[in-house]
């Protein structure tokens, strides 16, 4: 066979294997980012009052815990300009690589961090330091993992690939809290003494793995085919100021759509840690493992409800789900109520189930909002633009929970809210016909038997 026919078949077997392959590196890294962040979430719950704030009240405590969450993600949007710059000039593998050593460093030194018993009133000071750091790298990683994995996969199967990404995020949830749950095990006592460390300084082991894996990725073929597009024209704006100038409307109706997934999840995972221990009389270790249970929902429910979204429309199963937080909002606490290990189990469950329905799908679709030239900056600020509203919700719910003395409805109603919006905004959504087409994830593209993932690289401009 010639050389040109060698290099004309090359590609097919890179398509057959390329997409799992990227699925899967992009999976391990986003596991290895979110078992960092996630255990951040939990000690935020069960031992930094404690540890950095044993001055105040344990309502007080928790409150401020939970204020760093919050603080210290002011880096996410900025970690999303950075990297999206990054990914959308230099290329999606390059700003993937620097996103993992950044975070797996921070990560690292919380588990060094002396207490406030240590040195006093800088210990908080620099845990929310740090915590800017982390977050600054987790604001350049989950838009540029989704990102990766649905530009490698075949046009039929994009959500299923763009899946893996969250499944790493419940891969990740499932690490940090069956970790938490094994140093729990210890005693309280030892946890906040010395146990609460472990999860962070074995990280590193983590992060050496994931970047291994991710230096063997290719890159991606539609950033290649954007570059070299680019190449040929004048020279183009920042990405960042791209999407602020051009698709700005697209930028604040995505991170609208985002919301929920996004606070909901520190809604269950941190208020409901908190609530569950401080007044339901629950252990760390029994919320570690009700922690881990919710994560397993993610992992196995993740990939089943992308394969559903592939065959009836992103659109409509990101809807479902988004809309089904609504029905959980108040029985996940009647669950807790319960007082049984059992009702918290479901408690955290269901609200998660309701969260994957909508996550395995919502990446891809939004994803095709944006042009190839500024994807991974417009999908990674959307997202981050959430996740800084949303870090809000611990300590808002926190503060609602008090103000209502001591009772959990504003919490279900504000979950609840946060549910509308993202459903209203995810139905705002218009995007201008494309080759005769309707708009991505359109009535007329679905009644044509195309689903909204096979017009992702043809993706319109939004209507602004």
């Amino acid at each position: 066979m010639s050389t040109v026919a060698d290099g004309a078949t090359d590609p097919g077997p890179r398509r057959r294997s390329g997409p799992w392959k990227v699925a899967g590196a992009s999976m391990i890294g986003t596991s290895v980012e979110w078992y960092d962040f996630g255990i951040y979430a939990t000690a935020a719950a069960l031992v930094f009052p404690e540890l950095f704030f044993p001055e105040m009240n344990r309502a007080l405590g928790t409150l401020m815990s939970f204020a760093t969450l919050f603080v210290g993600s002011l880096g996410r949007p900025l970690g999303a300009i950075l990297f999206g710059h990054i990914g959308d000039r230099y290329g999606r593998k390059r700003a993937l690589i620097w996103s993992m050593t950044l975070m797996g460093g921070a990560t690292f030194c919380i588990g060094l961090l002396p207490g406030y018993a240590t040195i006093g009133v800088a210990a908080p000071l620099l845990l929310v330091l740090i915590r800017m750091v982390q977050s600054l790298a987790v604001g350049g990683e989950w838009g540029g993992a989704v990102l990766f994995a649905v530009e490698h996969a075949p046009p039929r199967r994009r959500a299923f690939f763009g899946s893996f990404p969250q499944v790493g995020d419940g891969v990740g949830y499932f690490m940090s809290t069956g970790v938490f749950a094994l140093a729990a095990m210890a005693g309280h006592a030892a946890l906040v003494g010395w146990a609460w460390r472990l999860p962070f300084l074995l990280s590193a082991v983590l992060v050496l793995v994931g970047l291994v894996i991710r230096r063997s990725m290719e890159e991606s073929p539609e950033f290649e085919a954007a570059r070299r597009a680019e190449a040929a024209e004048e020279k183009q704006a920042a990405p960042f100021i791209a999407v602020v100038r051009d698709a700005w409307k697209t930028w604040l109706l995505a991170s609208g759509a985002f919301l929920i997934t996004v606070g909901g999840y520190y809604v269950v995972v941190t208020f409901m840690s908190t609530y569950a221990v401080t007044e339901l009389g629950f252990t760390d270790s029994q919320v570690a493992g009700a922690g881990t249970a919710a994560s397993v929902v993610v992992i196995v429910c993740t990939p089943l409800a992308a394969i559903v979204a592939d065959r009836l429309g992103l659109r409509r199963v990101t809807l479902t789900g988004i809309l089904l937080h609504l029905v959980v909002a108040f029985p996940m606490f009647w669950l807790a109520d319960t007082r049984s290990v059992p009702g918290l189990w479901l408690a955290m469950c269901l609200p998660m189930l309701a969260s994957t329905i909508a996550y395995a799908s919502i990446g891809t679709l939004i994803s095709g909002w944006f042009a190839p030239r500024v994807r991974y900056t417009g999908l990674s600020m959307s997202f981050q633009t959430a996740g800084l509203v949303g870090t809000l919700a611990p300590a808002a719910a926190t503060w609602l929970f008090s103000a209502a003395g001591n009772s959990w409805i504003p919490v279900a109603a504000a979950f609840a809210a946060m549910a509308l919006v993202s459903a209203g905004c995810l139905a705002a959504f218009r995007q201008a016909p494309a080759t005769g087409q309707g708009g991505e994830e359109g009535e007329k593209a679905e009644g044509a038997g195309r689903t909204a993932a096979e017009a992702l690289p043809q993706a319109a401009a939004p209507v602004e």
